[in-house]
């Protein structure tokens, strides 16, 4: 089976780098994937793929059913780009200003459609049925939720969910694997100080909202290193203030943003309590209000201990036992993904496209990421091996 997997990655790669092209061109935003979500039907209808669309707004659903009954897999892959005017040297650019692909998501689209045509081809082969689920807004507002909401996990029911991420600092044709923790529980939030304006000559005047942002942003730091265990890893980052445009005028009002980042909700919970703490006496001090606004946003993603162990084997098999590495430590990103592992047994993992093509400067979320989509063969190798494995055993 691992062969007739490789060879039909081979003859399908081709076409899948020819969707990858298309998609990176026409980059869309949150749940808007009309476009994208257009060019995905059309390669499920040229393939013959069943589906049913417009789940939370743009999402699909695609089924393969096996010759033989038996249990279901679900295969994830997310659609959305980046708020980001491109800058890659690659001659396939984004057509839309301002929105780019800069997370690879049009890798795992483009990816995950290969793996319908090698998983279709074979379910000849196949026990069960396979669900390829292309989702919207994974860099925000999570689209997982909503289309678990919608029903995506019933009719039926999947019993594990199976996803994968490129990942510019490993090695290509290396994917890295790890067992529990694996990415963060991430929270965003949003303060909003009131103080009183005025004229910056007279500041005696004036109830200075910076001044006290300044002070809340020192004391946000302390949380981390004085109230939270050494032993439990946790960021809390204040990446936006925006506050007043003139040289001579004090602002009435100022708006910090930033997030938090755990792999506990409790400890997510000791940190929000703690910052409320600090904002409430020192707006107290000085004579100021504050508004308060957090966005728990995605879980903890944990990867299941039984299907860690099942994909280890699994991936050894289909890319050598060289190729798989295990990480150490986790990473204080986040991902939607997490929330299938609410629900249903879940595993994800990270797959390389560091070689000679990725500039050193070419991270995720950067305008010139540019990354060699021939390692995309990666991708449908590492899915179409655990579907039929899981289904199969």
């Amino acid at each position: 089976m691992e062969e007739k997997i490789k060879k039909l990655s081979e003859k399908y790669l081709e076409r899948v780098m020819e969707l990858r092209r298309e998609l990176h061109q026409y980059p869309e935003l949150g749940f808007d994937l009309f476009k994208t979500a257009e060019i995905v039907k059309k390669e499920l209808d040229r393939v013959g793929i069943p589906y049913k669309s417009e789940i939370a707004k743009t999402g699909i659903v695609a089924t393969i059913k096996g010759s033989k009954p038996g249990k279901t897999v679900l295969l994830r892959a997310d659609m959305d780009a980046l708020p980001i005017t491109e800058e890659s040297r690659c001659t396939f650019k984004s057509t839309h200003d301002g929105k780019m692909h800069a997370c690879g998501h049009d890798g795992h689209t483009a990816g995950l459609l290969g793996v319908g045509m090698i998983l279709n081809e074979l379910k000849d082969e196949i026990s069960g049925t396979v669900k390829l689920l292309f989702q919207p807004a994974e860099e925000g507002p999570g689209g997982a939720k909503p289309m678990i909401d919608e029903g995506v996990l019933e009719n039926p029911k999947v019993d594990a969910a199976f996803g994968c991420h490129i990942w510019p600092s490993i090695k290509a044709g290396h994917i890295a694997i790890k067992d529990g923790d694996m990415m963060t529980h991430t929270t965003s939030f949003d303060v909003i100080f009131q103080g009183k304006g005025g004229h910056a000559s007279q500041p005696e005047k004036t109830v200075d909202p910076v001044i006290i942002a300044c002070q809340a942003v020192t004391n946000f730091q302390n949380i981390i290193s004085r109230n939270i265990s050494t032993l439990r890893p946790a960021v809390l980052s204040c990446c936006s203030i925006h506050a007043g445009e003139a040289h001579n005028i004090i602002p009435d009002k100022l708006v910090l943003k930033g997030t938090i980042r755990t792999f506990d909700e409790g400890i997510t919970d000791q940190i929000v309590d703690r910052m409320d703490e600090i904002l409430k006496g020192l707006t107290t001090a000085y004579g100021a209000s504050y508004e308060f606004l957090v966005d728990r946003m995605y879980p903890a993603l944990k990867n299941d201990h039984e299907l860690f162990a099942f994909s280890k084997n699994a991936l050894e098999k289909i890319l050598g036992k060289d190729n798989v590495e295990v990480m150490n430590d986790p990473v204080m990103g986040s991902e939607d993904f997490a929330y299938f592992g609410k629900h249903i047994p879940s595993f994800f993992f990270f797959v390389g496209v560091n070689d000679e093509q990725l500039e050193n400067e070419n991270m995720l979320h950067h305008p010139k990421l540019f990354w060699n989509e021939k390692n995309l063969i990666t991708n449908m190798k590492t899915l179409s091996q655990l579907a039929i494995e899981f289904l199969n055993k």
